[in-house]
């Protein structure tokens, strides 16, 4: 073969791999589905079109403070929306009531509280407190959980010197539902991890002493990422809401088409289309920890 027809070759070659490319974009009105192909019509961006994908995700620094549950300092992440056209940052939750950051200052405490329809989740942050419940003292400690079943009245209390960081979430209860007679204590460093969840997921669910009962189809965990790896991209079907917090570590977001830096009190929703993957990277050479919750409903 003379060197005249090896370029021709080479050439032919060339613009085949560089054909999808270079070829003008369609004007879509509907979002393509993800997919690996290169010939797929998602392997270029839609402004317009795609999920605004910014709007599922949040941190609690872009909320004023109010006071809430007996007067702890409370700063929205997630609130309740439509989570398939978010009307606003953040305005995305369908099962949950609130999701939410909550502090309780040095030497203070709150109110007894109690809300014959809410249900409430605590992840202790930082800190380390004191919580009283229908009657039951609980020491509270880093990466414990804590689940208030409705109707059960409650106060914390900080005597430390140091603030008591909390996230909060809480599920509004149907008429008909009848919650647990007490609350349950959680903690995941005995628990025995599950391996391999979409390739790099370590999930580490909460032992607790008592079982929780939730009106939705719904749970916390905690995941972890090993060093330099990454999850899986996938995508979630309505009615399903999954949120992912970030606890410890810095780590990439891959979602829909975009990438972002995702730091400790960021969360996101999964938007639940099936046209917005997602997936964790962890650039780093330590584990990363995230807060996993997810309602299947």
């Amino acid at each position: 073969m003379t060197l005249h027809a090896r370029r021709i070759i080479l050439a032919a070659a060339l613009a085949a791999v560089a054909l999808p490319l270079l070829s003008t974009a369609q004007v879509l009105t509907v979002e393509p589905d993800p997919s690996y192909r290169e010939d797929a019509l998602s392997n270029r961006r839609h402004p317009g079109v795609d999920t605004d994908v910014e709007l599922y995700f949040n941190t609690w620094r872009n909320s004023p403070p109010h006071k809430g549950h007996g007067g702890l300092i409370e700063r929205d992440i997630l609130k309740p929306g439509n989570p398939f056209k978010p009307a606003q940052k953040g305005a995305v939750l369908r099962y949950l009531k609130t999701y939410s950051r909550a502090e309780l200052g040095p030497g203070a405490g709150t109110r007894e509280y109690r809300d014959a329809r809410e249900q409430v989740f605590l992840y202790i942050w930082s800190g380390a407190g004191r919580m009283d419940a229908g009657g039951r003292p609980v020491a509270l400690e880093e990466g414990m959980a804590v689940v208030i079943p409705a109707g059960i009245s409650y106060r914390l209390t900080n005597p430390g010197s140091a603030p008591l960081e909390l996230f909060l979430a809480a599920e509004e209860t149907p008429v008909d539902f009848v919650p647990a007679a007490r609350i349950s204590v959680g903690r995941y460093r005995d628990t025995k991890p599950i391996l391999g969840a979409h390739w790099a997921h370590v999930g580490i669910p909460f032992t607790y002493d008592t079982d929780p009962k939730f009106a939705h189809a719904m749970g916390f965990i905690v995941v972890s990422m090993d060093a330099f790896d990454i999850a899986q991209p996938h995508t979630h079907p309505a009615p399903t809401e999954e949120i992912w917090l970030q606890l410890k570590g810095r780590s990439l977001l891959f979602l829909g088409n975009r990438l972002f830096h995702h730091e400790p009190g960021w969360a996101f929703l999964v938007p639940p289309n099936n046209k917005a993957p997602h997936s964790s990277i962890n650039p780093d050479d330590e584990p990363q920890l995230w807060l996993y919750f997810g309602c299947r409903q």
